[in-house]
């Protein structure tokens, strides 16, 4: 009879050889291993533990219990912040990803010049975001900015667009857009440039047209890039902190305070660490389930297409 115990004794064996490839691959590992301790699992366990206690920066911490958390989640002006951030991340995200796969499309074909326009969407992705907000403030300053400028000229009114609730965070969403825009077209790229194009001559031997083509060869083949895009791009977004805090200071009247510029005005504005606290570890689980729903509905959306 079969000795499954002894295969598995056998198989959990090492030779010297594998230890040695275990020691390499730690000391790989251990570098961004140590930053990944240092930057993000130990600042969010010292949150959780703050997130239990009232803390000014200038006193001692007193342990308050679960006090920052009722407060937080009683308190109407989180719960807009959480509001603004599902606006921003849900316009920006579908919106963006059809403008960098249409991009991708397009810069995929064999056109003159495809190189240079390629390193042009792509281009702003290389500046920080402080730099692309404050270029964009000045577009849309309505005095000098070239924005209104042109709606001017075409006889168009001036729009307040970093002073108006109603415009201020569609002008972010904008911003942002243009500036991501690059990067996740790269992405789509990668994904159409590893579809075989043999099945596009196939569908169209079949007498497939280049919509059905699309329908029924790219879009199947790209739904786990597409997955890739919009989870990264939606949890970025849902941490957005720069545009609204150089474009227009969370206003006006916090029409663009997020979750994340919420946590910045608790702690260094009005110096409640403690309710600050509270508020990221809200976040960083809204963030852990998204993350975690999403990637599990792309991949029985993938194994559905499979």
């Amino acid at each position: 009879m079969h000795d499954r115990r002894g295969d598995r004794r056998d198989a959990r064996v090492r030779t010297p050889l594998d230890r040695t490839r275990a020691r390499a691959g730690a000391a790989l590992l251990s570098p961004a291993a140590t930053v990944l301790t240092l930057t993000t699992l130990l600042p969010l366990l010292v949150a959780f533990g703050l997130s239990f206690f009232r803390y000014d920066m200038l006193s001692a911490p007193a342990f308050v219990g679960v006090r920052n958390y009722t407060s937080t989640f009683a308190d109407g002006s989180f719960w807009a912040a959480i509001g603004h951030t599902l606006y921003f991340a849900g316009v920006q995200v579908p919106v963006g990803a059809v403008l960098a796969l249409a991009a991708a499309l397009l810069l995929n074909q064999r056109i003159a010049g495809r190189d240079v326009y390629r390193t042009l969407v792509y281009l702003p992705q290389a500046a920080s975001y402080v730099v692309v907000a404050l270029i964009w403030s000045f577009l849309y300053d309505p005095q000098v900015g070239p924005v209104d400028a042109l709606l001017r000229a075409a006889g168009g009114p001036s729009l307040p667009w970093l002073t108006s609730t109603h415009l201020a965070m569609p002008a972010l969403i904008l911003m942002s857009v243009w500036r991501n825009l690059g990067y996740f077209m790269v992405i789509f790229l990668a994904g159409l440039q590893g579809i075989p194009r043999e099945l596009y001559e196939a569908a169209a031997v079949d007498g497939a047209s280049a919509v059905a083509r699309f329908r029924h060869v790219t879009l199947p083949l790209l739904r786990p890039v597409t997955g890739f895009v919009l989870i990264t791009w939606f949890l970025g977004a849902l941490q957005m902190f720069v545009q609204a805090y150089v474009m227009t200071g969370g206003g006006p009247v916090d029409a663009t305070t997020t979750v994340v510029y919420r946590i910045y005005d608790d702690a260094f504005k009005f110096l409640q660490v403690g309710r600050a606290s509270a508020v990221a570890v809200v976040l960083f689980v809204v963030v852990a389930v998204v993350s975690l729903l999403t990637r599990r509905v792309t991949r029985r959306a993938r194994g559905f297409a499979g």
